[in-house]
Parts: C-alpha cells; structure tokens; sequence
C-alpha cells in the first residue's frame, strides 16, 4: 500500500491537502481520473508510484508526494 500526498495552493495561497491510500497503480489511475481533469491521468501515476518517499512532483498546480510505501501482503498473524 502506498500513501501519497496530494497538495495543491489556492489563488490567496492557502494549502490545501489531502491523503489518499492505493493498493495498486490502476487503482490510482482510477482515481486521477475520477477526480481530477488531468488529460495524462496513466503518466503521472507512474511518475508519481515511482517517487521516494518524500520526493515531490508537480503537475498542473498540483504537488504529489509519497508519504509511506508499505507491502500489504504476507502478514503474519499470531507468530504463524
């Protein structure tokens, strides 16, 4: 799971963010494209699912960064 930082100023330079969490790159292309009218929705998903954490990229006003990467899978439960 990965945990990306969405920041955006607005005209009178207030910041506003917001955190989203996905699982896999399709579903944040699905995102991208269901709330924002970005016309290259599959690109910036990949530049942004390959950033470091922490490192910003910036696109039409918008700055993502990645706040954690984690793997989701292979949890052991119980010591087991």
């Amino acid at each position: 799971m990965i945990r990306i930082n969405i920041t955006r100023r607005t005209p009178n330079l207030d910041t506003i963010r917001h955190t989203v969490s996905m699982h896999s790159i399709n579903e944040f292309v699905k995102y991208l494209k269901d709330n924002y009218s970005f016309h290259a929705n599959k690109f910036i998903a990949e530049k942004v699912w390959g950033l470091k954490v922490a490192e910003p990229y910036t696109y039409n006003g918008y700055t993502f960064s990645i706040q954690s990467k984690r793997r989701s899978g292979n949890i052991l439960m119980n010591g087991n």
